[in-house]
């Protein structure tokens, strides 16, 4: 197998929590907007762009991941989900801002145009609610992976995706 190759197939299942949760939370999140903002016209450019997101989102958590700064408070695990929440809500903002410009960009041709334009028309108190359901999305998913991390993917598997016995004890 080529070098690439290697490379996609060693980054898929890292990729894939992420991914999944993203797809999920920024597709609700377009149907929420339009919902709010009464525009009920379904959109191709408003599912590719959740669709290219949450690819984008997914990989920068991979990046995050790998940063020195990540493994800040690794000694306290409740801080430490704080802190990688906090890093990955960081970025799931700036995707938030761009997913917002990118429509007013089209439309004015230029960068400082469509800033302005995406300032103007924001409803902020509906931007505001959205980040904070990623803020809580992204709090679940640390917590999900720090669990995992501590207790094993296999074990987590095991509890999770074999058939239940009816048992609630285990």
């Amino acid at each position: 197998m080529s070098g690439i190759g290697a490379f996609v197939v060693k980054e898929i299942p890292e990729i894939l929590p992420a991914t999944l949760l993203f797809l999920f939370l920024f597709h609700m999140i377009g149907l929420t907007k339009a919902m709010l903002l009464e525009d009920y016209s379904i959109s191709a450019l408003r599912a590719t762009t959740a669709t290219i997101g949450a690819l984008i989102v997914a990989k920068a958590i991979l990046i995050v991941e790998a940063l020195p700064m990540s493994g800040y408070f690794a000694s306290n695990r409740v801080l430490h989900v704080i802190w990688k929440a906090l890093l990955f809500a960081a970025v799931a903002l700036i995707f938030r801002i761009a997913e917002e410009i990118v429509p007013h960009l089209f439309s004015h041709g230029e960068l400082g145009a469509a800033v302005d334009a995406m300032l103007r028309e924001i409803s902020w108190p509906v931007f505001g609610v959205l980040m904070l359901w990623v803020f809580a999305a992204l709090i679940l998913y640390c917590v999900a992976a720090e669990i995992v991390s501590s207790v094993g993917a296999a074990k987590v598997k095991q509890h999770f995706l074999v058939p239940a016995t009816g048992d609630c004890s285990r």
